[in-house]
């Protein structure tokens, strides 16, 4: 069986060049692949060890359920300056007709407005029919006596009513989106002529397994920077994986004058920022939107963040992870070993927890990224069917019948599953 040892991979069964590499073999290695060098491609293996979900097709397909996004966040605008009636009178109402099909008649709505004092006031509307066609009929319940102005208001439902012997309502069902990714061909080579594999070198007795020991760490930080930065693609007939950050990169749209994280359904989420800007507050307040359980996702993240980051977040004012300031929560910082070989420095906060843990190819363009990835909605997607498994292997002996030399083949055939990417936020820290 295959070990490896201190850094060394041995490649083969029983595991000597001698007895054991003459023939074409093939090796599964996805978990011993895995393991190797942990530190250097982090992402992978947390994918690997608890995410890996196989598919039947190299383009896979996924079902997104929203419904808990939506039942958090039951609103809608009001288009435009209206005037609403008194109680007890009907108006028709201009809405955004194509987000608000799951109106139903009977759903009681409050309609938020400022009086002249600015102090909070609300006016509770009934619908009164499903909109169509961008409008929406409600009758005034309460709080307007028929001069009560609003301008795009935001509108929440808080509940239905009916009367009494009435019949059923109205159904609705949440329909799941589904969306698509790529399965991508990583193959990486390793060769060596007769005559080298047969002299004995200094440091490694046998230098085919040093290489050997490189390459498969090669393979595996390729696959990792696919699964960072890859963007979703078929061309020219090669398919192309989605990466977490490419996704987000592709989809986004990162604005230094835009500050303020605001939700918008089926959008990814990022910052870029400057050191004098990324303050306590407004990390708080990012982290408010964040675990927000309207975007779906868990309280606690995978944050994988650039060295730049690390030292970032332990040069902050002493306040950042002082517990001791009266009358403020703040972070609680402790450093513990991940799972999987890891260091993780977990930071507990008021709205989740981030386990942030250094990712060494946040670097050049990438260097000041912090990627905080909801591990329940991403998949590490090896294709596997038909009793063939293309998640990471060795095929061995793969030259050509004439060459005096000795050649092998590390294939993985794996996609990244990127899903709710509402759960997923990438901040771009400048000049660290």
């Amino acid at each position: 069986m295959a070990t490896y040892k201190q850094g060394i991979v041995n490649v083969g069964d029983p595991g000597t060049a001698a007895s054991g590499f003459h023939t074409r073999r093939l090796f599964n290695f996805s978990d011993r692949v895995a393991e190797l060098a942990p530190d250097e491609s982090p992402f992978f293996v947390y994918l690997s060890k608890v995410a890996k979900v196989p598919t039947d097709d190299p383009q896979f397909r996924f079902l997104e359920d929203r419904t808990k996004i939506q039942m958090t966040d039951r609103s809608f605008l009001i288009n435009g300056d209206v005037t609403i009636p008194a109680a007890g009178l009907s108006a028709v109402y201009n809405i955004d007709g194509a987000t608000v099909d799951w109106l139903l008649k009977g759903m009681v709505v409050a309609v938020g407005q400022e009086t002249a004092a600015n102090a909070p006031n609300t006016v509770i509307l009934r619908v009164e029919s499903k909109p169509e066609s961008g409008q929406l009929t409600m009758k005034t319940i309460a709080g307007s006596d028929g001069g009560v102005n609003i301008n795009d208001a935001k509108c929440t439902v808080i509940g239905t009513s009916f009367t009494e012997g009435s019949g059923g309502p109205d159904v609705f069902s949440q329909e799941l989106d589904n969306d698509f990714g790529f399965t991508q061909i990583f193959k990486t080579a390793c060769e060596m002529s007769n005559t080298a594999r047969a002299t004995r070198y200094r440091g490694y007795a046998d230098d085919f397994q040093r290489i050997w020991n490189l390459k498969l760490r090669e393979h595996k930080v390729d696959i990792e920077r696919a699964m960072l930065f890859g963007q979703r693609a078929s061309v020219g007939g090669a398919q192309y994986t989605e990466g977490i950050a490419g996704h987000i990169i592709a989809n986004g749209t990162p604005s230094t004058e835009n500050l303020d994280l605001t939700y918008s359904e089926g959008a990814p989420y990022f910052r870029s920022a400057t050191t004098s800007e990324l303050t306590y507050d407004r990390i708080l307040s990012d982290f408010e939107v964040v675990y927000d359980p309207a975007r779906g996702g868990s309280d606690s993240k995978l944050a994988l963040a650039s060295l730049p980051v690390i030292t970032y977040f332990n040069k902050m004012d002493s306040s950042f992870i002082d517990q001791s300031v009266t009358g403020q929560l703040r972070y609680n910082m402790e450093k513990a070993t991940g799972s999987f070989g890891h260091t993780v420095l977990q930071v507990e906060t008021i709205h989740g927890t981030m386990n942030l843990v250094k990712e060494p190819l946040f670097r050049g363009f990438a260097s000041g990224f912090l990627c905080m990835v909801d591990m329940d909605n991403v998949a590490y997607r090896p294709l596997v069917g038909n009793g063939v498994n293309r998640d990471t292997q060795i095929m061995t002996n793969v030259q050509s019948a004439d060459e005096d030399l000795r050649k092998d083949m590390i294939l993985t055939e794996a996609g990244l599953e990127v899903s709710l990417p509402e759960s997923h936020y990438l901040i771009n820290l400048e000049g660290v």
